[in-house]
């Protein structure tokens, strides 16, 4: 092989790193996008194509529905209502429903993967399991409500959760055996990817890359969920909002810019001046909101992306383990693409909403 034709190849194994993104999300997107607007949730589909209509009424105004979730079927809807957390199930097309408020405390909810339980905060801070079908519920009292995650790992359901400063995971149950799964707990911010395998959190970390910074600072890190724990960087000052339901792709908030994140490899991209709300199930789509002004500006492509592994630096923000505010003002939803070597800008899927989104999977 000739000397440019090794230059040649070289560069085209380099190029593979950038455009293996191009190859995360299809040319079209699919599935459905419920949303917020005046005082009802609407759907539609992931193109922003269909008509929209109406599934449910909110109890509350549209611009109080601060954050809504899904399961992995997109069978059950969880949505915080100016701080309650209601549920519903997704109606079939042409058809409306109600939402049924929970027993939860203040905090965080999230949905088991498979849709049939909610995880939030007891009245005492401890982990509220509340199975849907019947309203059951059950308080694992040894388990606080910060920081747990309900997963689906090799068919066992299972509770991971903060246990005398590690990282344990068991049956839902109080008094259940557990396993440790990480021997240090992190700051804050754990949260654990839908199969249980991984897991993310903010940690102490040596500062790597510029400006030169003597000290160890909070760092956002990836770790895999077997014992060990092994750390990666991710975005610096990113807050993560959710997991792709095949548990390979983040949904983060970096300060004035929503990204997508590879949990393993780095890779990211961001758009700064937007919200990130939902991520599509296989992390190749994003909705993100911005103000309605955004929708008329350029279509320019940005620089490449890079590959945000070990020591990337997010910039802007402040790191924050708290819900991430919804911005205010006349709002669009935008539809984000992960794909491609360059970062394009979000496209409008919805012009007037006054809340959040959830991408759904298509309807069985």
């Amino acid at each position: 092989m000739t000397a440019r034709a090794r230059l040649a190849a070289g560069a085209l194994l380099a190029l593979g790193a950038t455009v293996g993104l191009a190859q995360a999300a299809p040319a079209e997107p699919t599935g459905r996008v419920v949303f917020a607007r005046g005082g009802s949730l609407w759907m539609t589909d992931g193109r922003g194509k269909a008509a929209p209509v109406v599934i449910a009424t909110l109890p509350v105004e549209a611009s109080d529905v601060r954050y809504l979730r899904t399961d992995a079927a997109g069978d059950t809807i969880l949505a915080d209502l100016a701080g309650r957390w209601f549920w519903l199930r997704t109606p079939a097309a042409g058809t409306t429903t109600t939402l049924t408020e929970l027993p939860c405390a203040s905090g965080a909810a999230r949905l088991s993967p498979g849709g049939e339980y909610v995880l939030c905060s007891s009245a005492d801070s401890h982990a509220l399991i509340v199975r849907l079908r019947d309203g059951a519920q059950f308080v694992r009292n040894d388990a606080p409500a910060t920081g747990a995650s309900l997963t689906e790992r090799d068919g066992q359901r299972e509770l991971v959760f903060l246990s005398n400063g590690a990282i344990v995971a068991g049956a839902l149950k109080t008094g259940a055996e557990t396993r440790v799964v990480a021997a240090e707990a992190p700051l804050r911010g754990l949260v654990a990817s839908p199969n249980g395998a991984r897991g993310v959190g903010v940690y102490k970390a040596p500062p790597v890359g510029q400006p030169k910074v003597a000290d160890p600072r909070d760092q956002l890190s990836a770790f895999a969920l077997d014992g060990v724990a092994a750390r990666r960087r991710l975005i610096r000052d990113g807050v993560v909002l959710d997991w792709s339901a095949d548990s390979a792709w983040l949904l983060i908030q970096d300060g004035g810019k929503a990204c997508i994140a590879r949990a393993v490899g780095g890779e990211y991209k961001c758009w700064k001046g937007f919200t990130a709300v939902s991520l599509a199930p296989d992390g190749a789509w994003a909705l993100v909101l911005g103000p309605r002004d955004a929708a008329t500006e350029t279509d320019a492509a940005s620089p490449p992306v890079g590959n945000g592994g070990e020591g990337a630096d997010g910039g802007e923000g402040v790191l924050d383990d708290a819900a991430v505010a919804l911005p205010t003002g006349p709002l669009s939803l935008y539809r984000a693409k992960l794909g491609g070597a360059y970062t394009e800008k979000p496209a409008t899927l919805e012009k007037l909403v006054d809340g959040a989104a959830v991408w759904l999977p298509p309807a069985r």
